[in-house]
């Protein structure tokens, strides 16, 4: 089982409504930087907890040998794309 972990350190919203997520990317031990590029992202007061919420569709490209990954190189291609859904809740 392949155990990851993502911890935001930026996230920006330009006027458009697009917005970008840095942090690290933790895979088998070892966390490397990644950016998550937004093609969906949308903010909205929700009923039930009556605070701002914000998610989107995210994705970014990873070559998975940085991260010790290399089975079926070069047979299985090196750079995988990762597709992400996220929603958080204002604090």
């Amino acid at each position: 089982m392949l155990h990851t972990v993502h911890k935001a350190t930026i996230i920006g919203k330009s006027n458009y409504g697009t917005a970008e997520v840095t942090g690290n990317l933790t895979l088998l031990g070892q966390t490397h930087p990644v950016t998550l590029k937004a093609t969906k992202f949308n903010c909205y007061t929700n009923p039930l907890v009556k605070r701002e919420v914000c998610g989107g569709d995210f994705e970014t490209t990873i070559a998975r040998s940085q991260w010790g990954i290399s089975y079926g190189v070069p047979g299985i291609p090196d750079n995988i794309r990762l597709l992400i859904q996220i929603e958080a809740i204002k604090q």
